[in-house]
């Protein structure tokens, strides 16, 4: 494959036009250098005639391929050059328009003069050396052209590599060998069996699209061979097209299929003539499998002789592009989707074992899984692997197929890259760099339309045509088409993402080669090796912490154009990401740089330099700490896409951004602390997207500055739209004719002080009219009295969402008629009282109000009293409601909700929810803080037959949910019930015996008097969650005879609660914790399905059998805290060693009671982790210790009798190892960590008073990611005993009141993560700019000392 016909025919092409670009024409000529650009055209020229002979000869000859790749760089540096002389001529061009304006007295200064500035002098300079440079390579790249002997004009194109000669397809199928497609054979029955589609007067065209390789010919040979087939069609003729779409050809096999007896005919009218007499009289059914003609013309003139059969003719076309499909057929296309993981891994073991299965080879199953999990559900893939391992019988062998890619595997034995390829070779070209780049991101990676649209023009792979598509429409265009090949699809987790198959992520990295590395293939286990010193985009997978060290590689590649961090992962919340200050710094040295991302990393400030990355188009700073931009960035001219969404601490944006007159994108969304931005917007004509305009006074962000912006697009917030004073700033906005723009915030400021002119803002939101297109409208802290007349159906009649907030008038304005209008937001409207008819746009009983709303919410409304509406047949489609914080609405006036689904009470009277009645369909009912709400009655329970969750919170009034059985008979689908925070709550049902009986779940938490479940629980059969917390007065159960059918139990915090009843046969997971009464559990024995046992902080539960865990031999955790008791439960263990087989986790804490474990107690193959806390009379730990293999975590705290330990050898297989406060250990020296090589994580904290540094004979194993050394009051020093720990990331060190030295400077290196608390002589060497060890730190990411980022600490 061919990696320079990737970039070089469309690069090369790119340059000619540059080169001929009267900008660069006229610099030339003023510098005295155009003779030499016109050589370099000339030399070009033959260059490019000779790319088609070297294409070919580069598969054979290494020297031809080895010239592809030198003149790819050369393209490249030679692109840089003219780059950098385009971005020269527009900073001139910016010096003379500043010079224009400064005063008369300087304008007598020569103009000669004035054109001689340092930087002009040394741009010459610098200019004058690279072009001696590019010369000097283009010269000995034109002779090496000659040496190689590489004809011009070969053909007068770009041949495609001779690939090996593809067979054609046959109607022929072994169903029995085809697994997984029974579903996909059946919907194509039904398609050709029916008369689905536009075909009642001519053959219906049913489309088959997918990847290659996905068994789109096997789904129709299926189809075409079954017998319902055979009784339906006269006649059935498949015909192979492949690549060629020959219309002659085609057609005479089609008419040999017909007429196999007829006499050849030559010509295409007989031909066609001949065969429409043939078919006029059938009903026939025709494949044309594999078609790649998008020719509309040549498909109409095929498709004549074929309108003519009986009704129900069918005709399939097999296809990998959807634009083929959209040719061919009005017809939706049938999508074949990859095999499932199983019927992938039955299809492989078919063509590798010759069965189904790996039962007779289980010692291959392993690697066979993985080798099918590698086809990604794709057909030809398992067959052809499976192929290829017929023959290998060895799982070295296998482990071999496994590690290599699609392009190691012998083209002679596979057909995967031959197939794949082709989809490639048939791809536009302009599309082929686009395709290729996407080899910068990992297998699996969700990637983002818009912002890979965004890359792709940064690294200037769009080119727009004059008076064409702008760049983003070209950038979306060129996507959907790699869309519609199956080169992208549709994320399965986020519709909204896409990805590429791990196949065409593998033909994505070969036709890049080494133009394209990632940092992260290493650690992903690839073979694959990138010379990085010629690659031109990078990318890596964004870690929390990113030390220096990792990108050392870059130091070497010079011609950089991508620097790229992306998110696999997401943190949690209050997780950040941070970077090494070395690296923020060494950025800027990489001139190269097209793209730049920053994206997430916690830096609170760029470095000045990076004002020198003139080449730069894309700098994305989203979700940093960044606090404002430094000045320099402003003379990035060529910069398109500047991101700042996210920059929650950003306060300013530089005083010259109206510099960047490239600019295409500035997401400054959710920058709250952005107050501020400059004038000199309006010059930003080529704008796109602007989320956020901060308007202000004085030398501020006007808003008339919107004028120039029209080709604004997506969404656009102005905010502070108080400071407007003069209205014809609004009127110059000229915001209607912003047709791209879909939402629209007008936002003034929250504060209502005595400067507000509420007459002004009405007159100034009136002249802000947006287009009638608009999708989604926000009005924020509005003071006018009156809203703007616009807002009404016949000017926004493509609106969908609505948000009125903080607004001053006393009513909302007319809405019910807005035909498009689905979700509806009020809130925080302090002067509403009542809300009428005139809300739904009147009462005339033929209008329909609000037709479309789905989602309705007010919350905040303290005034409003009444709401009123007498239409019934307003909301048809309301599925949520939600009225919240609105205390004074006791008048509710509303027709049914015909559809209502989600019903939200919150802060209201209970007026309200006896007021709504017809809502039959509510599935979820939220009722929180609902004044005189004692029960819910009859009268509101017989419309609830459809409720499936119940939640009331913080309802004081309420004593019982309802009366009796008349009350819940309507209940009949209630799943979930949760009642917390009602003191007044005692029972849940005023009569005996009336529960419902459907609950799943039922949760009562922090209801202070409630004192006890109804009796004929245990009829509720349905229920298997029981959660009750913080019930103080709750004595008993015993009365409520627990359901039988529960599989989790939650009691926490009843205080009063004695005995605790249990019959469930399906008990999976029992937890009490804070029962301090509790003294029994009245079973003798658990049941055997239990895996989770928690029982905390119960001092009293005494009365326990020793058998009660007896019949629990599934256990997988246990966690016991604060219960004596709990060894006589250990004494069972001794008479049945297998009661604890399946633990997998196992926790105790203060058991005072606990002095040893019983001989064998622990199982040495389940245990992962083992936890032991505060257990003061402990002095033993198990006696097989040592022999717990599957033990990955050992936790020891505050086990003050705990003698000689470790007394054996550690868990072999731990990865974290915790010591804290256990005062007689052994030395660590003693304790053999060295032989733990998988141990990753170890604390120690307290103790150990005699360890002053640690030793050289103290190895700690080379696994060590992270150490934690607290309260080791004589620790003096870490330059000794930890050289070894070259993989350690984290260093804490907290309480060291001695510690004075720090690991040396190698180690140091490595450590992304250093927080140091309560250990002042420390902290005094590492004071920033000050302390002795401030170097040595620098470079560290994250360094924490006494709970301040080392970063913002003040010099």
């Amino acid at each position: 494959m061919a990696v320079a016909e990737v970039f070089l025919s469309a690069f090369i092409t790119v340059l000619f036009e540059k080169l001929a670009s009267g900008e660069i024409l006229n610099f030339a000529r003023k510098e005295g250098i155009q003779f030499q650009l016109k050589k370099w055209s000339r030399t070009l020229s033959k260059i490019l005639a000779a790319l088609a002979d070297a294409e070919e000869k580069q598969i054979t000859d290494k020297a031809v391929k080895l010239w592809l790749e030198d003149l790819r760089d050369l393209a490249y540096d030679l692109d840089d050059v003219l780059d950098e002389v385009s971005t020269e001529i527009f900073r001139r061009k910016m010096m003379t328009e500043f010079n224009s304006k400064r005063s008369k007295l300087q304008k007598l200064i020569p103009t000669c003069c004035t054109s001689l500035t340092p930087s002009t002098l040394k741009f010459n300079h610098t200019l004058e050396s690279k072009l001696g440079k590019i010369n000097s390579r283009l010269l000995e790249m034109a002779q090496q052209k000659i040496d190689l002997g590489l004809s011009e004009n070969n053909g007068g194109r770009f041949s495609f590599i001779r690939m090996r000669e593809r067979m054609p397809t046959t109607s022929l199928v072994d169903e029995s060998r085809v697994y997984g497609r029974e579903k996909d054979k059946h919907a194509i029955l039904d398609l050709l069996l029916s008369n689905q589609g536009n075909c009642d007067f001519e053959a219906c065209i049913i489309p088959i699209v997918g990847m290659g390789g996905v068994g789109k010919t096997t789904l129709a040979q299926l189809a075409y061979n079954d017998a319902k087939i055979n009784d339906c069609f006269d006649l059935k003729i498949w015909v192979c097209v492949s690549e060629v779409f020959d219309v002659l050809g085609i057609t005479n096999l089609i008419f040999e299929s017909v007429a196999p007896e007829s006499r050849e005919i030559k010509g295409l009218d007989m031909l066609q003539v001949s065969l429409k007499e043939k078919l006029s009289k059938n009903r026939f059914l025709l494949v044309l499998d594999d078609v790649w003609n998008e020719n509309y013309g040549m498909w109409d003139l095929l498709l004549s002789p074929l309108r003519v059969g009986l009704p129900g003719s069918k005709i399939v076309v097999t296809t990998r592009n959807e634009g083929v499909a959209s040719v061919m057929s009005s017809v939706t296309p049938y999508r074949l989707k990859e095999l499932a993981s199983s019927d992938c891994l039955s299809l492989f073991c078919q063509h590798a074992l010759g069965s189904i299965n790996f039962d007779a080879q289980p010692d291959l199953r392993m690697i066979g899984e993985r080798l099918v999990k590698k086809c990604k559900g794709l057909p030809l893939a398992a067959k052809t692997l499976g192929g290829l391992l017929r023959t290998k019988s060895r799982p070295k062998e296998w482990e071999d197929i496994l590690n290599s890619k699609i392009w190691d595997l012998p083209e002679e034995k596979s057909d995967i890259l031959p197939v794949l390829r082709l989809s490639y070779y048939h791809l536009p070209s302009d599309l082929k760099p686009l395709f290729a780049y996407c080899s910068i991101f990992p297998k699996d990676y969700e990637f983002d339309k818009d912002e890979l649209i965004l890359l792709w023009m940064g690294e200037g792979f769009l080119q727009q045509s004059e008076g064409k598509k702008i760049l983003e429409e070209l950038g979306d265009e060129c996507f959907n088409e790699l869309l519609s090949r199956s080169f992208f699809q549709h994320s399965s987790g986020n519709e909204s993402r896409f990805m590429m198959h791990d196949l065409i992520h593998d033909l994505a990295e070969f036709v890049a080669g080494d133009i394209c590395f990632r940092l992260d293939e290493r650690s992903e286990g690839t073979q694959r090796t990138t010379n990085c010193q010629k690659a031109r985009h990078s990318s890596y997978v964004r870690r929390q912490y990113e030390i220096f060290k990792r990108f050392s590689s870059l130091h070497a590649v010079q011609g950089l154009r991508t620097f790229l961090p992306l998110e696999v992962q997401k943190l949690e919340g209050w997780q950040k990401s941070y970077i090494s200050k070395g690296l923020l710094d060494f950025l800027p040295k990489l001139r190269s740089l097209r793209i730049l991302s920053l994206s997430g990393y916690c830096i609170a400030e760029l470095p000045n330099s990076v004002g020198d990355l003139i080449h730069l188009r894309f700098l994305d700073l989203s979700e940093t700490s960044i606090k404002q931009l430094p000045e320099s960035i402003c003379s990035l001219y060529n910069l398109q896409s500047l991101l700042l969404c996210g920059c929650y601490r950003l306060t300013k944006l530089p005083a010259t951004l109206g510099n960047l007159i490239n600019l295409r994108h500035l997401n400054n969304a959710d920058t709250e602390q952005l107050q501020e931005m400059p004038t000199g917007i309006y010059k930003l004509t080529s704008l796109q997207t602007l989320h956020k305009m901060v308007l202000g006074r004085s030398n501020s962000l006007k808003l008339w500055e919107l004028k120039s912006l029209s080709n604004l697009h997506g969404t656009l917030a102005i905010t502070e739209l108080q400071s407007v004073t003069d209205t014809t700033d609004a009127r110059e906005a000229d915001l209607a004719s912003k047709k791209g723009i879909d939402e629209l915030v007008m936002e003034f400021n929250k504060d209502f002080d005595g400067s507000r002119d509420a007459r002004l803002e009405k007159d100034v939101l009136e002249l802000l009219q947006p287009h009638g297109n608009l999708g989604r409208l926000s009005i924020l802290f509005y003071g006018g009295i009156e809203y703007p007349s616009w807002i009404s159906p016949g000017l926004l009649k493509s609106l969908t969402h609505l948000t009125l907030g903080g607004c001053r008038s006393f009513t909302l304005p007319t809405l019910g008629q807005l035909p498009l209008l689905a979700e509806l937001y009020v809130h925080d409207m302090p002067c509403v009282k009542r809300v009428g008819t005139e809300f739904c746009g009147g009462d005339d009983p033929l209008n329909l109000g609000f037709p479309a709303l789905e989602v309705l919410r007010f919350e905040n409304l303290p005034e409003w009293e009444e709401w009123y509406i007498s239409l019934s047949n307003a909301f048809p489609r309301l599925h949520e409601l939600s009225i919240c914080n609105c205390p004074k609405l006791s008048v509710v006036s509303l027709s049914n909700f015909p559809v209502l689904r989600e019903l939200n009470l919150d802060e209201c009277n209970v007026q309200v929810l006896r007021s709504i009645f017809g809502i039959f369909s509510v599935k979820v009912l939220k009722i929180r803080c609902v004044w005189g709400l004692s029960l819910l009655s009859k009268e509101l329970t017989q419309y609830l037959g459809s409720l499936e969750d119940l939640d009331i919170t913080e309802c004081g009034d309420l004593i019982s949910l309802w009366d009796g059985k008349s009350s819940i008979e309507h209940l009949s689908n209630l799943k979930n019930l949760g009642i917390s925070k009602c003191p007044q709550l005692k029972c849940l049902s005023l009569e005996e015996n009336a529960l419902p009986q459907t609950p799943e779940s039922l949760s009562i938490c922090e209801c202070s008097n409630f004192e006890n479940l109804p009796c004929g629980f245990d009829n509720a059969l349905s229920l298997r969650q029981l959660r009750i917390r913080s019930c103080p007065k709750i004595v008993s159960l015993d009365v409520a005879e627990l359901s039988t059918m529960l599989k989790r139990v939650e009691i926490a915090h009843c205080v009063a609660l004695e005995t605790l009843p249990h019959r469930s046969h399906c008990l999976e997971e029992l937890k009490i914790d804070g029962c301090p009464s509790l003294r029994s559990i009245s079973t003798h024995r658990l049941p055997t399905t239990l895996k989770v046992l928690q029982i905390d902080n119960c001092r009293e539960l005494a009365s326990v059998s020793d058998t009660l865990l007896q019949g629990s031999s599934s256990f997988e955790r246990l966690r016991i805290s604060n219960w004596p008791s709990f060894t006589v439960l250990l004494r069972s263990v001794e008479r049945m060693p297998t009661l604890f087989s399946c633990l997998v986790e196992l926790h105790i804490s203060r058991c005072d009671t606990l002095e040893s474990f019983p001989h064998g107690c622990l199982p040495s193959h389940n245990l992962r982790s083992l936890s032991i806390w505060s257990c003061s009379n402990l002095h033993k730990l198990p006696d097989q210790i040592g022999g717990l293999t599957s033990l990955e975590s050992l936790m020891l705290h505050d086990c003050t009798s705990l003698e000689s330990f470790p007394e054996q050898e550690l868990p072999p297989n731990l990865t974290s190892l915790w010591a804290s406060s256990c005062h007689t250990l052994k030395p660590l020296s003693e304790w053999g960590l060295h032989k733990l090589t998988t141990l990753q994580k170890l604390t120690v904290i307290d103790g150990f008073m005699d360890l002053v540094s640690f030793p050289d004979d103290c190895v700690l194993p080379s696994s060590l990611t992270s150490l934690w050394l607290g309260r080791l009051c004589n620790l003096e020093s870490l330059s000794k005993g930890l050289v070894n720990l070259s993989s350690l990331e984290h260093l804490l060190i907290r309480d060291c009141a001695k510690l004075r030295h720090l690991p040396n400077q190698e180690l140091l290196d490595t450590i992304s993560y250093l927080e140091i608390r309560g250990s002042p002589l420390l902290k005094e060497k590492c004071l920033k700019e000050k302390g002795e060890y401030w170097l040595k730190i620098a470079n560290i990411p994250c360094v924490h000392i006494d709970g301040t980022l080392l970063h913002e600490q003040n010099s």
